[in-house]
This record gives C-alpha cells, structure tokens and sequence, in this order.
C-alpha cells in the first residue's frame, strides 16, 4: 500500500518540528540492555532517515543497574534526529512504556523491544493498516502469515498457555496480546496508557482490554520474529505474574476503574 497523503505532507526535516509534531514515535523500552541498545538505536535510525515522515525516538530506561542509559545518552548526542533517554525507576515494562507512551508526541505511537526480535522495516506494514482506520495495530506471531525463527519449546509453551488463560478470562479474539511491537494512535495512546495499572509484563492484557471494552478498532497483524536468546522473558516466573495481572485487571472492572 502507497504513503497516505498526510504522511508525505510529514516530509519536513524541520528540528523543531520533528521534536514538536512528529508523524511517528518509537518507544524503546530498555531494561540492561548495554550490549543492544546501541546497534538497536543505529537499525532503527537507518530505518526511520529513510522514510518520508517525520519521526522521534524514545528511549525509556527502566532503571538499568548497567550502562544503557549512558550508551544510549551518548548516541543520542552523536546521532542526528530526535532521539530523547528517560530513565526512570525500575518498575517493570508495563511502566516503562506506559511513562514512554505518555512523553511521545507522535500521531502514532510504535512500542518496539530492545531485542528488535522483529526486523524494524516491517514497521511499514503497521502504518499502512493504521492507514486504513484502527487505533490500534498489533504485532502477532501466531496467526496465519507470521513466522517464529529459534523459539524454544518451552517459551512457545509458555505463550500458548498465557494466551489461552487470556483469551478465556480476559480479552476474546487475539492469538497474540503479548508481541512486543504494537502501534497506537497518539490520542488512542493517551486514553489507553492513563488508565494503565499494571507495571510488569501483563500491561499488554490491560491495554487491549480496556481498548476492547471502549469499542477500539484493533487488528492483529503477521509479523517475521526471531526469538532472542537473551531475552529478558522468565518463563516460569514471569507466566505466573502475568496471570496474577489478569486476576488483577478483572478485579478492577469489576470495581469500575476502567
């Protein structure tokens, strides 16, 4: 599908423009991700210097006990374009893409993670779907199109079992709520990431839940992704909090806080 008109009218270079409207944001939520963030910030830059919209990137550092946030500081400094590092106290991903969400400017608004298990250029498919209408456009790595690289067994367990506890006590209709590359409308984002409660892995569950209970427009699209084997993922652990988020998000509609 060809750039939309208002996506060519972005085409501007202008730096105040790009750090005060920019067509697209990308949210980088980073936890001691020293060893990446640098040549994920350079795929990613390379990537967006050859698109005909303007463009920020957002760099949220989850309270790293490494060197992320001064890697990426110091490429912002170096690179050209609008590259910004929040860093904040370690809470989790949920909360970090939640501050990182909230900071953007963009009319759209792409969380990417850090590992850049999905190549960045098929960013373009999402903005071509949001294009055609959704508020929101998820990555997915089950249904038919997508493609796994390296998964292990058990890690691909491990998804399936959360995404049927999920599509049974929390949000129908998704084969994947937990891809970490989802792409919202800026005005979608700040209505979603307000209302945001959860801080670790199950604020995906949360987000579409409340996007569905609103009546969003959402689509689950096809992505290519290549399993990381650094992946900040704790199978056991991390399933058995993301199952409590669930309890938990159920709990609070019950109580009308969404």
């Amino acid at each position: 599908m060809g750039w939309p008109h208002s996506i060519a009218a972005s085409r501007r270079r202008d730096p105040e423009h790009l750090l005060a409207t920019p067509f697209l944001s990308v949210i980088i939520p980073s936890y001691n991700e020293e060893r990446r963030i640098g040549p994920t910030l350079q795929e990613v830059l390379r990537f967006l210097d050859e698109q005909p919209y303007t463009w920020e990137v957002v760099v949220v550092d989850d309270g790293s006990t490494d060197d992320t946030a001064a890697i990426a500081s110091a490429f912002a400094r170096k690179m050209e374009g609008p590259v910004r590092v929040m860093t904040v106290a370690h809470r989790g991903k949920g909360w970090a893409v939640k501050r990182g969400m909230l900071e953007a400017k963009g009319r759209y608004r792409f969380m990417a993670d850090a590992d850049l298990a999905m190549p960045i250029d098929q960013l373009i498919g999402f903005l071509d779907r949001m294009a055609e209408g959704y508020d929101i456009v998820i990555g997915s790595r089950q249904i038919a199109g997508a493609r796994r690289y390296d998964e292990s067994a058990s890690r691909h367990v491990m998804g399936r079992v959360f995404n049927w506890v999920t599509r049974n006590f929390a949000v129908r209709g998704f084969q994947d709520t937990q891809c970490g590359f989802k792409c919202f409308r800026g005005e979608v984002a700040d209505e979603l990431f307000t209302r945001q409660k959860t801080d670790g892995f199950g604020f995906d569950v949360e987000i579409l839940y409340v996007a569905s209970k609103r009546g969003m427009r959402i689509l689950e699209m096809p992505i290519d992704w290549y399993h990381q084997r650094s992946s900040k993922v704790r199978p056991v652990v991390d399933t058995f909090l993301m199952l409590r988020d669930i309890l938990s998000i159920r709990l609070r509609d019950i109580r009308g806080r969404y």
